[in-house]
């Protein structure tokens, strides 16, 4: 034992010497460390987002934050600009260096970057373009985009028919051919463009659930590095991507934070860099804050409660049959004055907003019709209308019935999203008032979006992002090939005229004319009831230079943001 001990012993002078090689050890250490925190700190972003995605593949992103990750990840043939003072979109060269009209206008052809490749190397050539489109509208595939390619020849089954509409000129040009040109716009086929190489031995009908969903390769100015479900989404440039600049943000980190205290929290004290889609009475919390600069994005986005204009178990066995609570445009208008509006605009947009009646958003100047930003609330109006429809408390149980039918149905919307049941908790309130008993159902995003597509559900709170250019027929036509975001139901034959009638083509008189018909219908109809329309804003640092938004979103020059420390 006292061997041992004496061995552990050491001279004063032996002490000092290692004491000091501790410190300057320990100063390496701390230097090392602070220099790569400092170097991190110059090329990486973090963004606080609410929920993971499910998908960044482009075949199937559906929501905003998906879509984001794929314009980041996958490059389309031009990019798009948002042009604010006409409302319109421009576009620049992106993977085409150029494209050219016809003549006679009834195709493009698209001439490819010579510099472009995939993120394992492999050159991008017209072989990708082709596959890619042929993926979108094949409907083994079941795309996000599947029946949407009404202006390409297809087959019965809407799968575009390749040898009809793309002539292969070279491995850098393609010719695409229109069947409908009079509809034919550069968006038509500005698409995330996919690797033929990946995808051709995965049988189409396995694409969703192919494992290179989760580490693809890619073609934008960033590639996926890490996914940690549910924690964090790790993206680092590309420096094979023409788009790469060593100056430039490398690395995005998008942190996924559910609460939005923490969320704002973490921003003011600098541990995430970016958040979108801040609640307005947040504003005030961040704008003390030096270091944070508030910014918005006008008007893209809705909310609004859906009402099903069709049974939902009928839908299941193909049998269309009439909604027994919502089939009737007066009830519908009766659901929208029961519900307070106001006060939910108030408590959640304020002054980032608009309260109208319209599926045309106020970004599009031209088309806006203020008439229909008046809202009314008025519950014994709807009471009336209500009675007028049938509806009546004879038992005295406080609930409307008609038929010995109840007016009493389930609204779903997402969970975790304390915005959705704020408005949720008003929205039963209020329908209780008029005797409509409902009961809240918070259910998973995807579970969500599944249900709605399927027509599953009676009623449900959800908002959209719009379309740019406008195009509303994808959301609101009644036309089978078309009708597959129209989860109302919502079918009008005045409408699906106008929507046959709209070519690009029109003068500005025609559009302005059919445009503001389109939301005078909608207002008489009431479809949906419109909650608001709200601007998406945003508290990032100021460290961040070179940050552009736009309508057309958050991200669309992330690769050119720079970090001032």
């Amino acid at each position: 034992m006292t061997k041992n001990f004496k061995s552990l012993y050491l001279s004063p002078i032996k002490t000092i010497c290692i004491t000091f090689l501790i410190i300057v050890a320990f100063s390496f250490i701390v230097f090392t460390s602070c220099s790569q925190n400092s170097e991190k700190s110059k090329s990486v972003i973090v963004v606080g987002v609410s929920s993971d995605v499910a998908t960044i593949n482009p075949l199937y992103a559906f929501d905003l934050q998906e879509g984001h990750l794929v314009d980041l990840l996958f490059l389309k043939p031009a990019l798009e600009i948002w042009n604010d003072s006409l409302g319109i979109i421009e576009f620049s060269p992106l993977l085409a260096e150029s494209w050219l009209f016809s003549k006679d206008s009834n195709s493009i052809t698209l001439n490819l970057r010579n510099n472009i490749y995939w993120s394992d190397g492999k050159p991008i050539t017209t072989d990708d373009v082709i596959f890619s489109f042929d993926v979108y509208s094949d409907p083994k595939v079941n795309s996000r985009l599947f029946g949407m390619f009404n202006n390409f020849y297809q087959d019965k089954e809407f799968h575009i028919e390749i040898d009809k509409t793309f002539r292969k000129n070279s491995d850098k040009s393609l010719t695409i051919f229109f069947k409908d040109y009079k509809s034919f716009t550069l968006l038509d086929i500005n698409h995330s463009i996919l690797p033929e190489h990946v995808y051709k031995g995965i049988k189409r009908e396995d694409i969703e659930t192919a494992e290179l969903n989760f580490n693809p390769v890619t073609s934008g100015p960033f590639k996926l590095y890490k996914w940690d479900r549910d924690q964090k989404i790790h993206l680092r440039a590309d420096s094979s991507c023409f788009l790469f600049n060593s100056k430039n943000v490398q690395e995005i980190i998008f942190k996924i934070i559910p609460d939005e205290y923490s969320r704002i929290t973490q921003l003011k004290k600098g541990e995430i860099d970016l958040i979108e889609d801040v609640s307005s009475e947040k504003v005030q919390e961040l704008t003390p804050n030096e270091n944070i600069i508030i910014g918005s994005i006008k008007g893209r986005d809705y909310d609004y409660v859906g009402w099903n204009h069709i049974d939902p178990i009928s839908y299941s066995q193909k049998q269309n049959k009439p909604n027994k609570f919502f089939s009737s445009a007066k009830t519908r208008k009766a659901l929208s004055l029961a519900i307070n509006r106001n006060e939910i605009f108030q408590s959640i947009v304020g002054k980032y907003g608009v309260i109208y009646d319209s599926p045309i958003s106020p970004i599009f100047k031209q088309y806006f019709d203020s008439s229909l930003i008046k809202t009314e609330y008025n519950p014994s109006l709807a009471k009336k209308i209500l009675a007028e429809e049938g509806w009546k408390d004879n038992n005295g149980d406080g609930i409307l019935e008609k038929n010995n039918q109840k007016f009493s149905f389930k609204i779903y919307t997402a969970a975790g999203n304390s915005i959705r049941q704020y408005i949720g908790t008003i929205i039963k309130n209020n329908l209780k008032e008029v005797g409509i008993e409902t009961e809240l159902m918070f259910i998973e995003k995807n579970e969500l979006v599944d249900g709605m597509i399927g027509r599953k559900y009676d009623a449900w709170i959800s908002g959209w992002s719009i379309e740019i250019p406008l195009k509303l027929d994808t959301y609101w036509s009644s036309d089978p090939e078309k009708i597959m975001l129209n989860f109302s139901n919502f079918s009008n034959q005045e409408l699906e005229k106008i929507f046959n009638d709209i070519k690009p083509a029109d003068s500005e008189e025609k559009k302005i004319s059919n445009y503001k018909r389109v939301s005078e219908i909608f207002k008489e109809y009431e479809p949906v009831t419109m909650l608001f329309w709200t601007n998406n804003i945003i508290g990032y640092n100021k460290r961040i230079k070179n940050i552009k938004f736009s309508p057309l979103g958050l991200f669309s020059n992330a690769w050119e943001w720079r970090i001032e420390n």
